[in-house]
């Protein structure tokens, strides 16, 4: 390692840091006294979020990446305060609900904590390469030597506040072990909780600065380490890579999740070999032949990128664009730039490709940074590209109507989601699919995703009816059970997607089995003298011989059930084996039936 920097912080620099970290503490104390209090702040996400964001990320920056305090240089990251409330201010828009609920729990927060992380960490390199070296950065070692520090700086700060509020939890609960209750109740105080814990961050975050040594340490047993596992990585892709001239690449499409492991051991190999490989004079730290072997496992990583995009492109044309997958191809794309980077370098420029390398690095981390902040902007909202594609799919006749997921858009894209669906339902092909039109207005009534409020006029059967999608077609639910269904609160009444109803037509004691969404147990009513019951429900048990149970668990139960013979309520429908669960007023109204007692009654 070529670190010759010094060892310890100054005293007006170390004072600036601790004074910074309570003063975030004091900030995230408001802003959760704000929600808890039911504050104006609390009930705008895009305020909420907005201050968040500059709370936590702003003083975060200063306090990884701030070299010395009486510094002109600390007056520029003042400029990121305005993109981050930009950037807080559009998750919170994203995210804002009719009727907000308190600490709800959001799909979006984590992907933009984590992207904006990275892209902050990335700029904090160069912010303190040049606080140290008073140019912009253009060489490569400083930047992976702050890498580094920043890491295992995050790692140690991280390790001493859990042990920390371990050992407190730990103290107060002995302490309520023999009644005095005073240091529970002030140990999950959050006037305390916030500024004592941010007061500590700041305390061991210059404690672990001011060693500099132990990290460097540090840093030689993990390059060690790595150095160890570099190989070993190398090796498991080349011949992955070899095997598949066997197998073929059917396999990799097959299971669904080859493609994922490869990436992730590209990223691991990429790392891995930045990590080793650092000098950019002299050999690196291996024999011949397995330098030569480790730099044709990078060398061929473009290979895997390819792999890895085409099983995403397969899932993409099949089913359309998710957030999820959108996000897989920003990875990619991202992961590409480095792996076809570094092998164009090794092919080109042999030997001396090192120094080339390290330069790429610098270009390709900038263009990490820039690409994860944009992707969180209005700019480039992915969620607004997946929204539209999945509309797109559905007008051009890839998804069928009945195949179109109203929820996802609705809940799993936030706001560019409902928007789109708004849209879709004033349009004049919503209009010319009446049962879409209803689905996309019950999705767009709902407030929250599980509520159990019903959607419909329960004093209207005809649209309760409409709840329900019965089979075989032409069979329509009685009104008295209807009637029953309502006096129940089924959930059906609470969701936009019908749910399946199967009218049985053999001698079993119930009529009508009612499948409640996510749900593969049947509610079996039945009518007995005059009165619809729940008489219990209806479960595969598996099938007649062990080797058809999966076929049983995709087969839907049809209406010709049959029941067997014997003292359990088991029914068959072909290879398939079901068992009638009653329920305890199926089971009392039997026992009145046969002048019965129920004991303990």
């Amino acid at each position: 390692m070529d670190d010759h920097r010094a060892n310890t912080l100054d005293k007006p620099t170390r004072a600036g840091l601790i004074l910074l970290a309570v003063v975030q503490g004091i900030a995230l104390l408001a802003l959760h006294l704000a929600i808890e209090h039911e504050h104006w702040l609390a009930a705008d996400q895009r305020w909420l979020k907005a201050l968040y964001t500059v709370a936590i990320a702003l003083p975060a920056f200063y306090l990884i990446g701030m070299e010395r305090l009486r510094d002109r240089l600390n007056f520029l990251p003042l400029l990121l305060a305005p993109l981050l409330f930009w950037l807080g201010w559009h998750l919170g828009w994203v995210e804002q609900t009719p009727e907000q609920q308190q600490w709800v729990r959001h799909p979006f927060t984590f992907a933009f904590c984590v992207s904006l992380g990275v892209a902050l960490f990335i700029l904090a390199l160069f912010f303190r390469s040049s606080a140290t070296s008073r140019t912009w950065p253009t060489a490569y070692s400083p930047l992976l030597n702050y890498s580094w520090e920043f890491t295992q700086t995050l790692s140690l700060l991280t390790l001493f506040i859990g042990v920390f509020w371990g050992l407190l939890l730990l103290g107060a609960t002995l302490f309520s072990a023999i009644g005095v209750s005073f240091f529970e109740t002030l140990f999950s105080d959050p006037v305390f909780i916030y500024p004592v814990t941010w007061l500590v961050i700041g305390l061991t975050l210059v404690m672990i600065r001011n060693r500099f040594r132990l990290i460097q340490s540090v840093r030689q047993m993990s390059e060690a380490l790595i150095k160890a596992l570099l190989p070993l990585v190398a090796l498991i892709i080349l011949l992955f890579f070899a095997m598949l001239l066997f197998t073929g690449v059917q396999p990799v499409w097959d299971t669904g999740r080859a493609s994922s492991i490869l990436m992730a051991l590209m990223l691991a190999l990429l790392l891995f070999f930045n990590a080793v490989f650092h000098q950019a004079h002299g050999l690196p730290p291996y024999p011949t032949w397995l330098r030569r072997i480790i730099l044709l496992a990078v060398v061929l990583l473009p290979v895997g990128s390819v792999l890895a995009a085409w099983a995403l492109w397969l899932r993409i044309d099949q089913y359309g664009l998710s957030l999820d997958r959108l996000w897989a191809v920003l990875l990619q794309v991202l992961t590409a730039a480095f792996t076809v980077s570094y092998s164009l370098l090794l092919l080109w420029r042999r030997q001396a490709a090192l120094p080339s390398l390290q330069r790429a690095n610098v270009g390709l981390a900038l263009l990490v940074a820039v690409v994860l902040i944009v992707v969180n902007t209005p700019l480039a909202d992915m969620r607004h590209w997946v929204a539209e594609q999945q509309i797109k799919r559905l007008l051009d006749g890839r998804t069928t109507a009945e195949a179109f997921d109203v929820n996802y858009l609705r809940y799993q894209l936030g706001q560019p989601g409902t928007l789109a669906l708004q849209a879709l339902v004033e349009s004049e092909f919503a209009q010319s699919q009446p049962e879409l039109a209803r689905r996309i207005e019950l999705s767009l009534r709902q407030t929250e995703r599980w509520s159990q409020e019903p959607l419909v006029d329960t004093q209207n059967l005809a649209d309760v009816a409409q709840q329900f999608r019965a089979s075989p077609n032409g069979a329509t639910l009685p009104e008295p059970l209807l009637n029953l269904l309502v006096e129940q609160n089924s959930a059906c009444l609470s969701q936009t997607e019908p749910c399946q109803t199967l009218q049985i037509s053999s001698g079993t004691p119930f009529q009508w089995l009612v499948y409640e969404p996510y749900s593969a147990v049947g509610k079996a009513y039945g009518e007995r003298n005059g009165d619809w019951l729940l008489l219990g429900h209806l479960m595969l048990l598996g099938a007649t011989q062990p080797q058809d149970d999966p076929t049983c668990q995709t087969t839907l139960t049809m209406n010709d059930l049959e029941r067997l013979t014997g003292p359990a309520d088991i029914y068959r429908n072909g290879n398939c084996l079901y068992n009638l669960q009653p329920t305890i007023e199926n089971v009392r109204q039997q026992l009145s039936a046969q002048g019965g007692k129920i004991s303990g009654e």
